[in-house]
This record gives C-alpha cells, structure tokens and sequence, in this order.
C-alpha cells in the first residue's frame, strides 16, 4: 500500500479529463508549491545523490537549481548553437548521401533522429560526439541503458516502497557496473580531463582563456569555468552532478519531439506545403543556398508558421507521457467541485490538457498549426494549458536546447529533403515508458531544389 503520508485517489465516476482541464491554470499554481510525488524518488539509486528530476523538495530543487540557471538561458544555449549545427550538418549528410545512393530501400527516420539527438546533446555537453550517426549504432548500449532506466522508474514507481530493495537486487546481478552509464560517466570524466588542460594551471579566479567566455567550449567548459571562478560554491563533483543530465533526460523527449515534427508535417501535406512555402521565400529573399550553412536561432524565430508547427508539434505529442504528480499541500485543495485532502497524489497529464477542445477548439484532437496564429486572447489561453515543458519552478530546464534543435534541423530538413511514406495509411508505432517513444516511420528520401540553385 502506498506510505501513510500519501494517498493515491482514484474514485469510479470522476470526469478526469474535465477534472484536469477545467481547473488547469488555478489548480496548477496551487499544486507547484507542493512537492513532487514519491514517484520521481525511484530515480535515484540508494547513496547516490538525487538529480534535479528526483528531487521532491521545491526547496532543494530550487537550491540546485540556481547553480546551473546561467548555463541554460536562451543567450548561453545559442553560444552553443555551433555544436548543434555540427551533427546537423552530419545528419544531413547522411539523408544526402541515402537519397543519391542506388539502394532504394525504406529508411527508417525515427532511429536516425534518436541517433542525431544523443550526438548533439553530447557535443553540447562533452564537447565530443558519442558517434552514433556515423556507426548507425546505440554506441556503448547508452540508449538502451537509459530506456532501461527510464523503464524501471515507470514499473516500479508504482511500488514505491519496493524501490530500495530492487535496486539493491539489481545492483547485485550487475556487479560490473551498468555498461551504458560506465561508458556516460568515463566520457564525461574524459571531457573534464580534456578541458582541464585546455584552462591550463588551475587557480582561484583563473577562468581560462578568454575564447571560452566568448564562445564557450561545452557545457562541461561552461561548468569547468564556473568551478575556477568559485570553487567554494560549485564543486568538480557539481559539474559532474550536473552534466549526466543533459543526455538522461534529454535525448529520449528531444528525440520525440523532432520525430513528431517530422510524422505529423509529411501526414499533413497542407501543412507540409505552408511549411515549405514559407521557407522556400525566406531563402529565395536571402539568396540562400545548400551551401550558405544552416538557419540559426534568430532566423527561425522570425518565421512565424515554423514557430506554428513547432508549438503545435509540441502540443499534441508531448514528450512526457506520464502524470505530472505532486501531493496536495497542508489545508487540501478543490479540484472540479471535488475536495482533496492533504496527502492525496494528484497528476497532470498533457496528453489530456492539450486535447482540451475548450481550450484547443473543437478539432483538438488534429495537426494544425494555424491554431497558434489565431486572435491574442485565444493563444494566450493555449499558453495557459500548455504542459510540453511542465510549468513553474519545475519546467525544463533543458528546454532553449530541444527547442534549439527543434528549430534548426526541422526548417533544413522541409527545405532540403522529401520523404514519401513507404505506406500513407500505416501509422508508426509509439511507446509510453514514462518519456515517449517512436518506431516504424519508413520513408524515401529525395533532395529538393532551394529557390532553383543548389
């Protein structure tokens, strides 16, 4: 049964869907300064320091928090943005090198967008890519391992009480130590070497070349730079704490996202079409080539039916699948004219809220970006329900990175390819282990032609 201090509700004739939706943006502000649900607790292994995900504690979270906030602004990410073009350049490649090649057989798209994201988020974070794009490979096992992980935190977050004695159990039949996260944790000690000497002598106030101020090195160099100013308040074992991170939680919801955007733009030839229009005149009016280099941050921000797609893409295929749990706080809370006492588990789940059709409209439930470019009042009442990130002290940290990559490889990819559905009525299969994930989106792939010059 759950621990005493908590109370899971579930009562038969309760409209959960109005429930959540009604009450969203009121109930939601009440229920951030509560803390979290036992369930983020299975996250971490007994001894080992909780991450930012499985920290239940607002004040805690809010506490690790503020060490890395600079790391994760929009100014900071876009520093970064160099890294990302890097594999963006290599993935494309590759879809060039598959579309002008004699092989004519199916491409599975969603594997490559997975390999893409573990490569750019390790880039941006190690400063190095794992080389999954060039091998065609889950280098070291890392993404099954953290599927793996992910996984075991869905089954046995259900059995809370359970989650010190398996893991222990498991720990034991893996005396070795997990492959994948050896591999993670051997890659990041590396990255820290490496930038060590790149600092040169280390020294109180000693920040290391100016180059990395301006144009920073990784998120390790960022961090490195940070732990030489001020020793005393982030430590190396910080920017150890810190780093994992980036590629656990990341790589599976960044993965969903931009194969999300991919399925429902070339489902949605209408879309697809406005899409391609909209880029095919910004590249035209900037005498852009394939071989100028890629759309930055800014560029695509400008573009405001890729900002449509992009928001729309998040909204109907969130990355998180499961509830967004928290204990209702001290005095109880009324959610849809239903009292909760103090203790009970209560969840949001952005599937439900975004299909909202009070909110989203009566067609909710379909691909249509033009719903973000409606009247003010409507979007900023979508705004209000919209759930990808999470909200509060607890939203992403880490979402400027998917959204960076979101808007530079989706614009590049309409622009420069088109992929044709091995089957048009054939829908791709999708998984819920806590993050979501996609398979079997079989594709051809043909180059296009940007404003008549390539």
């Amino acid at each position: 049964m759950p621990p005493k201090q908590q109370k899971s509700f579930f009562e038969p004739g309760i409209n959960w869907k109005r429930s959540v939706d009604d009450t969203l943006p009121r109930t939601w502000r009440t229920c951030i300064n509560a803390c979290q649900a036992q369930w983020y607790h299975v996250f971490t292994a007994p001894g080992e320091p909780e991450g930012m995900f499985a920290i239940r504690s607002n004040q805690q979270h809010l506490e690790r928090r503020r060490q890395v906030n600079e790391f994760y602004t929009t100014k900071t990410i876009n520093k970064l943005a160099y890294r990302v073009d890097h594999v963006s350049r290599l993935c494309l490649d590759k879809l060039s090198q598959k579309s002008s090649s004699e092989d004519d057989s199916p491409f599975e798209i969603c594997q490559m967008v997975r390999f893409y994201v573990y490569d750019t988020l390790a880039n941006i974070t190690f400063g190095q890519v794992f080389g999954c794009l060039d091998t065609n490979s889950d280098v070291n096992g890392l993404s099954e391992t953290i599927a793996t992980f992910i996984r075991y935190g869905m089954v046995v977050g259900t059995f809370v009480e359970w989650h010190p004695i398996i893991i222990r159990l498991l720990q034991a039949l893996t005396r070795g130590g997990n492959k994948g996260l050896l591999a993670l944790k051997s890659i990041g000690e590396k990255a820290m070497s490496n930038m060590d000497k790149y600092l040169g002598p280390s020294a109180s106030g000693n920040a290391g070349p100016e180059s990395i101020q301006k144009k920073p090195h990784s998120f390790v160099g960022v961090m490195q730079e940070r732990h030489r100013r001020d020793p005393s308040t982030f430590s190396r074992d910080d920017v150890t704490y810190h780093m994992i991170p980036n590629i656990v939680a990341g790589a599976d919801t960044s993965s969903a996202s931009l194969n999300a955007a991919i399925y429902y733009l070339w489902r949605n030839p209408r879309a697809l079409a406005r899409l391609r229009e909209e880029l095919d005149k910004w590249a035209v009016t900037k005498g852009r080539k394939i071989a100028d280099g890629l759309i930055s941050m800014v560029e695509a921000q400008e573009l405001p039916y890729l900002q449509a797609v992009i928001k729309e893409t998040l909204r109907i295929f969130p990355g998180l699948g499961n509830n967004l749990v928290r204990v209702i706080p001290e005095g109880g809370l009324t959610i849809a004219d239903h009292f909760f006492p103090a203790g009970t588990v209560v969840g949001i789940n952005a599937f439900v809220a975004h299909a909202n059709r009070d909110v989203f409209g009566p067609d909710a439930d379909e691909f249509r970006p033009e719903r973000w470019l409606g009247h003010s009042d409507a979007v900023t009442q979508m705004d209000q329900y919209f759930l990808s990130f999470g909200r509060g002290p607890r939203t992403c940290i880490g979402k400027n990175i998917a959204l960076l990559m979101l808007n530079t490889l989706i614009p590049e990819l309409v622009l420069r390819f088109d992929f044709k559905p091995m089957d048009p009525e054939k829908e791709w299969t999708v998984y819920n282990d806590t993050f979501m994930y996609q398979e079997g989106f079989e594709v051809k792939i043909r180059e296009r032609v940007i404003g008549g010059a390539r």
